[in-house]
Formats: C-alpha cells, structure tokens, sequence
C-alpha cells in the first residue's frame, strides 16, 4: 500500500462525472485540509526578502501544496479503471 493511499484512507463517495469517475476519501480530506492551509501560510511568508529566488520558491510551494491538497481529497479516473491504479501515476 502506498503512502498516499494510506493518507487518504477509505472511499466516502464514487460519482460518475463526464464519462470519469470522481473518488472522494473521508481521511484524505483532512490532510488536504491542512495542507492547503499549510500553503496559504506558507505563501505569504514574505518571500521578497531571498533576492533572487524568492518568487521561484513562492510559486514552487504553492504548485506543490495545491497539487498535494487536490492528491488527497480525491481522484479522477476513467470509467473501466479503479481510482488506486488510476492514482499510481500521480504520486
């Protein structure tokens, strides 16, 4: 079992949604939760103050917590393909 999959926990809800299935987990969402507020807090640290990378590792940290919120909540995946074999290639 992967750690992202140990992170998110059972399945909550499975809905059809445009020839995909959307797959939200209960556990999942309160990570994302707080790695979402992690980011936001993490964002407005005053990143102006490193010359020259400070606007690269502010956008860097929020790409990276945004992906990692969205990760954990839930996953998209095609209709024939269960949402862990779909989520292998992500993390």
């Amino acid at each position: 079992m992967s750690t992202l999959q140990k992170f998110r926990g059972d399945s909550t809800l499975r809905t059809p949604m445009l020839g995909r299935t959307l797959t939200l987990y209960r556990q999942g969402a309160w990570f994302a939760l707080f790695s979402f507020l992690a980011t936001v807090v993490l964002f407005n640290l005053p990143w102006r103050l490193i010359p020259v990378a400070g606007e690269i590792l502010q956008m860097l940290v929020a790409a990276v917590g945004f992906y990692l919120s969205a990760a954990l909540i839930g996953s998209l995946a095609p209709n024939d393909v269960d949402a862990e074999t779909a989520s292998r290639r992500w993390l």
